[in-house]
């Protein structure tokens, strides 16, 4: 290795050796620096005599790339390094591998490297920091070039890392320096091109020379002296001034020289100016750091206030809320000393907003309350405006127009629906149709969230089952909600929402108008959605998104539909519409993947392999977890990690393999435990009871049904002392419910399936969680009263028929339907056979409804799993017409 810096004996040893041993197979690998090797004349004897023989080969080494860094310094560290820190390394480096393991080696001594749970990661310090040995690579580099070429570096290192000779020219001759023509000072850079520490550029490109390294420009910067370096930075933004203000785009590099310059009057101004312009650039990092470049030099109380209004406003956008609390606190000490109430209102509307960020939402809700006492009281309708709209989010818990329906219930609901309706009258007086249309879009959101908890009422009253029987037999959702409470509820909703749309097109504010169309899109299908449970609408919502392209950037069209992919094949996953599980699932992992998303990636394809699984193809649930690995490997978390777990072990139970469904699961048990989280205990131990006790049923394992039973009384214990209503005891009672039944015990069972269907109910849970409705239908069936059966089988073979008839991929619908979920659901919904002429289910069966002999002979063969062919032949028709006819089915009784 550095053959260039190998002493004269050793390279006349090399040369003896390759001439005299011609007939040996012997390999030397020599490594060289060209800016160096020229210099030592033993070396290139030694490369001369080689190639006259023919027996050498150059390669030219580039530079390490991003993962070449991270795996380089893993070997270095002997252990894993997290992906931001490998980043933070090869940032600096610029992938010189001397560099990389200089600074691995610095970090380590300086304890700036820091090994936790088995990963090495960097402190926030570490960039700081500048390895000893690369400052004397470069200074040695250095030592050799002419004094007055290391001057002309250094002042080119004040201009920039790429620098032409025009301005650097320019730059010199403002200061009064002699020899800065063009041509003198191409003439003087040249050794410093030969040591290697700049690189010349051909003709045409717009800069002349570009440092190696950064580590080079600053070594050369460091030489000047204060005085210089200042008249350099000075002279740089007359230059940048010149021609009058500079675009948006330089104001930072020409605050960066006003700020070394020493000139404090136009650096302040230039880094409040620079900060508006990337806080209207969505670019709040670089805003943050313009404002804490500029405090310190700032003059009067009016700049630091706009400075400091700057920095709550870059808080805000990166959702910094202890951070923002906290420069608030300066902020409102300047409002005070400065006896201005307006100030004073300003500031407590700003923290009330970073205390609804910070989740604080009753004190954020009691502060705007008050606010908005004050400001009526004072007559400041604007104030009391702004006021009236934090005052509704807190209260709903969402920022306006991230909303689709308030989370909010009861009291909180009514309170936040008061507050924009009064910030809608303030903003009809003031004529602020910006404030307007957003207060407009939010009633909508309540709106929509009355409706929501009026369709959850109805479920639990009963009534639910008659509107989704109604529905799924093709009655259009309005027809069904007609007479109801809810219907002018609903024509409210769509007028507020078409009002706050035609404002915000006017405004052409494309957030507004896409937040809008979303919301409005829902409203059109959320009642069919709440009635049929079918993804096919949320597809609609998604198509309708798509078509407003013209309206996003092309970063924005990319991210909404990744969002909305992935919506759908959740949606489908919960309702269970199996193409689109698998579908959708492959599409969003293959944008997550274009977009950088790991984290959706991930969570892609773990859905899309438990999709797989579901039907009974494991080959290709494998296949899809090693995708989800990967992405978990490229951003490991311990969260990704039990997730992972968790999937392993649902997809080993549905190949029936016990033992390694308890290895995985179990192990995510123990992760959620060593973690400290309950909840996630909680839900995996819920997981680990549902598969032991199909698996221990379906073979007859006593000790699986032995877990199954531990682990479900487990969950029955810890589920009281957590928050939220998650369906994990129902899983454990339909867990319970299995157990007993495979023991004998069918009462027994039937009581805690029951148990595990009224929670469901209870609890307005919209999924099909079909991990709990079979079992706990299985055992409702065997041993419950006649009413709970009919009520159950009712049920299922709605379901059967949804699913079916909801399917558009013929593939997927047979693969699913003869899959063990499917043929396990068919079975229990007692799906009458062809030959069984009397078998016919009710004639209110929703999953029936007025059909004629042949409707139901297709319908019949449908939710069987037959495929196209098998249908044709039982009919003795073709395939097409079996398609039509499917087609015209579909349509008449409601396809989701």
């Amino acid at each position: 290795d550095d053959v260039q810096w190998a002493d004269d004996d050793t390279l006349r040893l090399l040369r003896y050796v390759i001439r005299a041993a011609t007939d040996r197979p012997i390999f030397l690998y020599l490594a060289i620096r060209p800016d160096e090797f020229a210099g030592v004349s033993e070396a290139v004897n030694l490369v001369a005599d080689m190639e006259r023989m023919g027996v050498v080969r150059r390669l030219r080494l580039g530079r390490l790339s991003a993962p070449e860094t991270g795996q380089l310094a893993r070997q270095l560290l002997g252990g894993s390094l997290d992906p931001p820190s490998a980043q933070a390394i090869h940032s600096q480096s610029e992938g010189v591998p001397f560099i990389v393991e200089e600074l691995v080696r610095t970090y380590s001594d300086a304890g700036l490297l820091q090994q936790l749970d088995g990963v090495w990661r960097l402190t926030r310090n570490a960039a700081r920091l500048v390895p000893s040995a690369v400052r004397t690579l470069v200074q040695r580099r250095s030592a050799r070039l002419p004094a007055e070429t290391r001057a002309v570096l250094s002042d080119a290192a004040v201009v920039g890392r790429s620098f032409s000779l025009r301005d650097l020219q320019e730059v010199r001759g403002r200061i009064g320096t002699e020899g800065s023509n063009g041509a003198e000072l191409g003439d003087l850079l040249a050794p410093a091109v030969d040591a290697g520490l700049i690189l010349q550029h051909p003709p045409g490109v717009a800069a002349d020379y570009t440092f190696t390294h950064e580590q080079v420009r600053d070594f050369s910067a460091a030489e000047l002296t204060q005085s210089r370096r200042r008249q350099l930075h000075r002279a740089l933004v007359d230059l940048m001034l010149e021609a009058g203000d500079p675009p948006p785009s330089a104001l930072p590099l020409v605050a960066h020289h006003a700020l070394a310059a020493g000139d404090s009057d136009r650096a302040g101004r230039l880094c409040m100016e620079a900060a508006r312009a990337a806080l209207r650039s969505n670019a709040p990092e670089e805003a943050l750091r313009l404002v804490e470049q500029a405090l310190p030099v700032i003059s009067t109380p009016e700049e630091r206030l706009e400075l400091l209004k700057a920095r709550d406003d870059a808080y805000a956008a990166l959702r910094r809320s202890a951070d923002r609390l906290e420069g608030l606190a300066e902020l409102a000490a300047l409002a005070e000393a400065s006896r201005d109430p307006d100030l004073e209102l300003e500031v407590q509307l700003r923290r009330t907003a970073a205390l609804r960020l910070a989740r604080d939402t009753d004190a954020a809700a009691e502060l705007a309350r008050r606010i908005t006492a004050r400001a009526a009281a004072n007559g400041n309708r604007q104030v009391e405006l702004r006021a009236h709209l934090e005052l509704g989010q807190a209260l709903t818990g969402t920022s306006l127009g991230e909303s689709y329906g308030a989370s909010a219930g009861g009291t909180e609901l009514g309170g936040a629906e008061d507050a924009f309706r009064r910030a809608v009258t303030l903003a009809e007086e003031l004529g602020d149709e910006r404030n307007l249309a957003a207060a407009l879009r939010e009633l909508g959101t309540i709106f929509l969230a009355r409706a929501r908890l009026w369709f959850g009422e109805q479920r639990e009253s009963g009534r639910g089952l008659e509107f989704g029987q109604r529905a799924a037999a093709g009655e259009p959702a309005e027809a069904v909600l007609a007479g109801t409470e809810i219907g002018p509820l609903l024509a409210e909703t769509r007028q507020v929402f078409e009002r706050a749309l035609e404002i915000f097109e006017r405004l052409g504010d494309r957030t507004g108008v896409m937040s809008t169309v979303i919301a409005m899109a829902y409203v059109n299908y959320a009642p069919v959605i709440a009635l049929t449970s079918s993804a096919r609408h949320l597809e609609e919502i998604r198509r309708v998104i798509s078509r407003l392209s013209t309206m996003v950037t092309e970063s924005e069209r990319s991210q909404l539909e990744l969002q909305m992919l992935y919506g759908v094949h959740v949606f489908a996953r919960a309702k269970v519409v199996p193409d689109l599980m698998v579908s959708r699932g492959e599409e969003a992992h293959r944008m997550a993947r274009i977009n950088g998303d790991s984290l959706v990636e991930f969570l892609a394809a773990g859905g899309v392999a438990l999709a797989h699984a579901e039907m009974g193809d494991i080959e290709r649930a494998t296949s899809w977890l090693e995708r989800a690995s990967s992405a978990a490997a490229a951003v490991p978390t311990r969260a990704r990690a039990r997730q992972l777990e968790t999937w392993r072990g649902m997809v080993r139970a549905a190949a029936g393999d016990g033992a390694g469904m308890r290895r995985h699961l179990e192990l995510a048990v123990q992760m959620a435990g060593d973690d400290g989280r309950p909840a996630a205990r909680c839900e995996v131990m819920a997981r680990l009871s549902v598969e032991a006790a199909r698996l221990g049923a379906d073979t007859g394992d006593a000790e699986l049904l032995e877990l199954a039973e531990r682990t479900a009384q487990e969950v029955k214990r810890l589920y009281p002392l957590l928050p939220g209503r998650a369906p994990w005891v129902a899983q454990a009672d339909a867990a319970l419910a299995q157990v007993t039944l495979a023991r004998g015990d069918s009462a027994a069972a039937a009581t805690a399936g029951g148990e595990a269907l009224e929670f469901m109910q209870t609890s307005n849970h919209d999924d099909v969680s079909l991990e709990i409705l079979l079992p706990a239908s299985e055992a409702v069936l065997a041993g419950g009263p006649p009413q709970s059966q009919a009520m159950v089988r009712t049920w299922l073979q709605i379901q059967v028929a949804r699913i079916a008839r909801g399917t558009a991929d013929e593939e997927i619908r047979v693969r699913w339907l003869r899959g063990p979920w499917g043929r396990r659901l068919v079975a229990l919904a007692g799906t009458p056979d062809e030959a069984s002429a009397g078998a016919e289910p009710d004639a209110g069966d929703a999953a029936w409804g007025d059909l004629d002999d042949d409707e139901r002979t297709l319908l019949r063969l449908l939710t069987r799993g037959s495929t196209n062919r098998e249908m044709a032949d039982q009919l003795g028709i073709d395939t097409e017409a079996v398609a039509q006819r499917l087609a015209r089915l579909h349509a008449r009784i409601g396809a989701g």
